[in-house]
């Protein structure tokens, strides 16, 4: 997708919100910046453990914009999120040493206090700009400087289009095709990308062939069972796990704020038994949020 689909898409996702659609667009242009990549209706999590969503979102600089209209203010509880909504949420609380901040907009003031706040905002965030240089990558140059990197972590703003993506431009490993949900790296280490379950009316709903893998809300365990697993073949699971040290890197697959399917790391998982939560689900706890990128010839 170039700029100018990507654009028309994220900055027409506010089209039914009438207010919030004159002050993102007012922004957009006023910032007249074709470098600096704008994220329209992102997630953040909140210090407190909770979600916020930020109506414009700009990963490079760490800044997000919210815009407060009455509906916001007669509906303090959050809308329920899916899963891929949380897995690509930006961690408010581990972007603290890079100096995230939120704007907030009063949409409810009247147009002369609004257009002086988006004055504001903007001179704020052209200020951020210009202490850094801005670049909007295209996905190959994403992937190009994934490889340049010593470690790809949870943090990283990046997701992946393919497994195959991952594979070589993480691992090296120059496959041409992948049709599996994994593969191995070494005799520990394993790459996971499962597609996360979602409740529906307090119901579990398979996203893959009956498999259900929940992941949790601050990405430190995932809950993982077959609609029609014994628990015998449970425990062999768990048995061959321990026995073969085993470690997986999973990069769920979700879709992002456009639809698109993607991959995005999710951190070093290693089965710790059986879900303290439910025993017909095995649990697989977070170990590491950060794994190595391999070169040619070994690791970085």
């Amino acid at each position: 997708m170039d700029k100018r689909d990507y654009l028309v898409k994220t900055l027409s996702r506010t089209k039914r919100k009438d207010y919030e659609n004159y002050i993102i667009n007012a922004i957009w242009h006023k910032l007249d910046n074709m470098e600096l990549k704008p994220v329209s209706q992102q997630y953040v999590k909140r210090k407190d453990g909770g979600y916020a969503l930020m109506d414009l979102y700009f990963s490079q600089l760490q800044v997000a914009i919210e815009v407060d209209e009455s509906y916001h203010k007669n509906n303090q509880e959050a809308d329920k999120l899916r899963m891929d909504d949380i897995i690509a949420a930006v961690n408010e609380n581990e972007n603290e040493n890079t100096d995230f901040i939120c704007l907030r907009i009063d949409a409810s003031q009247p147009i002369e206090a609004i257009n002086k706040r988006i004055i504001e905002v903007v001179s704020i965030i052209k200020n951020k700009a210009s202490r850094i240089q801005l670049k909007w990558l295209t996905y190959e140059e994403e992937l190009s400087q994934i490889k340049q990197q010593e470690y790809l972590s949870i943090y990283d703003n990046v997701s992946f289009k393919q497994i195959t993506d991952i594979a070589n431009n993480v691992f090296d490993k120059g496959y041409i095709g992948f049709q599996r949900s994994g593969f191995r790296v070494s005799d520990t280490l394993w790459v996971w990308c499962p597609k996360l379950s979602v409740i529906v009316d307090e119901d579990a709903k398979s996203a893959a062939r009956g498999w259900l893998n929940f992941l949790s809300d601050d990405w430190t365990y995932i809950d993982e069972s077959h609609e029609n697993q014994t628990e015998d073949e449970r425990m062999a699971l768990i048995k061959d796990d321990f026995r073969l040290n085993k470690e997986r890197a999973v990069f769920a697959n979700y879709r992002d704020s456009l639809g698109i399917k993607r991959y995005r790391f999710a951190g070093i998982f290693k089965s710790s038994g059986l879900s303290p939560d439910n025993k017909n689900y095995i649990r697989y706890s977070r170990i590491d949020d950060k794994t190595k990128v391999f070169r040619a010839g070994g690791i970085t």
